[in-house]
């Protein structure tokens, strides 16, 4: 009796596909559990754009000028942001989608670029740069009304409640 040998063709033939399905799954699940979603509501983020972005915002430390924004809340990305003026970030990503309500972060006396752009983001500028459209005359953590400075937008937040009190300049 001769033994029968199979060639290296049908052993490549059953071991390929399977080694393929093998690799795909085990990235799917190394992606699904090693996705860190590490934003937080309270946090800072330099933001250039809002709307519909793929990637997670670039936090930023608070009192720095990169940092425009801040979280006010999160959803899941088809959620609605709680009452108030959020400027809107929806985070698309693979394993991780979710909405990103921000506010301004500024104090007193800064200035923004672009205040009143839709999707761009609004950039901190020196008081001193041609490019200001705008100056935040007041800030107050809880409600608040702008009756008492030269505002000419409102922003105000009820998560966390805080007023923001903005001149446009343009």
């Amino acid at each position: 009796m001769t033994e029968h040998r199979r060639s290296k063709w049908f052993w490549l033939g059953i071991l390929l596909p399977v080694a393929i399905v093998v690799l795909s799954a085990s990235s799917w699940i190394i992606g699904y559990l090693s996705n860190t979603d590490d934003v937080r509501v309270g946090d800072c983020y330099a933001v250039t754009t809002f709307g519909d972005v793929d990637e997670d915002p670039a936090k930023a430390d608070c009192g720095s000028v990169e940092a425009n924004a801040k979280a006010g809340a999160k959803t899941d990305a088809g959620g609605a942001c709680p009452a108030g003026e959020y400027d809107q970030l929806t985070v698309d990503k693979t394993f991780a989608s979710y909405r990103l309500c921000m506010m301004i972060n500024a104090k007193q006396g800064d200035c923004l670029e672009n205040f009143l752009a839709d999707s761009v983001a609004y950039q901190k500028v020196p008081c001193s740069d041609r490019a200001k459209d705008a100056e935040v005359l007041k800030v107050v953590d809880g409600v608040a009304t702008c009756d008492d400075t030269e505002a000419t937008h409102l922003k105000s937040y009820s998560t966390p409640p805080s007023t923001v009190c903005v001149k446009s300049l343009k």
